[in-house]
């Protein structure tokens, strides 16, 4: 399956045993090759990596060199990218990579972390033996469920609408705890 066919401009997929980047002992200047002080930058890291070994990297700093090094690909595949992240970062790639695709380029997110996919991706494929088993636009697609673990607010929504409570399909959290305190009043 050529992950490239996949419709979307922020693809989120789940998948089993994708191969992803190892760069071992590279240094990070041998990794990171186009425009390299825009593109630290951009994952918010400095020039002083530059000079690391990849293997000494944090996974939160691997996985921003990674994306460093395919920041000018027409098409940019990362591979469990949320490990390691924290909330802030999430929010800023969200936002980084909503920008790169606006310059008409395609990332394909392979992770079975769905946060990432929250308020990100355009649509989301399950994949198994090189074929799609499920597809959706929406993360709060109940079926979807069958094959990952949602996010936590998706997850809460569902169960509230399995238990007969309606709320729309918040993706925030305080835009969520209003429309509760709403149906409270």
């Amino acid at each position: 399956m050529e992950l490239n066919n996949l419709n979307g401009n922020i693809v989120g997929v789940i998948i089993d045993d994708y191969p992803s980047d190892d760069f071992k002992d590279s240094l990070v200047r041998d990794i990171i090759v186009k425009k390299v002080p825009e593109s630290l930058k951009m994952v918010k890291l400095d020039e002083s990596f530059l000079d690391k070994k990849f293997s000494d990297l944090s996974i939160r700093n691997k996985e921003k060199v990674i994306l460093a090094s395919k920041l000018h690909d027409k098409e940019i595949v990362l591979v469990n990218f949320s490990q390691g992240l924290i909330k802030s970062d999430f929010n800023y790639f969200k936002t980084l990579f909503k920008k790169i695709a606006s310059y008409n380029r395609k990332i394909i997110l392979i992770d079975k972390n769905t946060d990432l996919f929250l308020n990100c991706v355009d649509r989301i494929y399950v994949i198994n033996n090189d074929e799609i088993k499920y597809e959706t636009v929406d993360i709060f697609d109940k079926i979807l469920k069958l094959y990952v673990d949602l996010p936590k607010i998706v997850e809460f929504s569902l169960k509230c609408e399995s238990d007969g409570i309606r709320l729309d399909h918040y993706t925030e959290l305080d835009e969520l705890l209003k429309a509760i305190y709403r149906i409270k009043s």
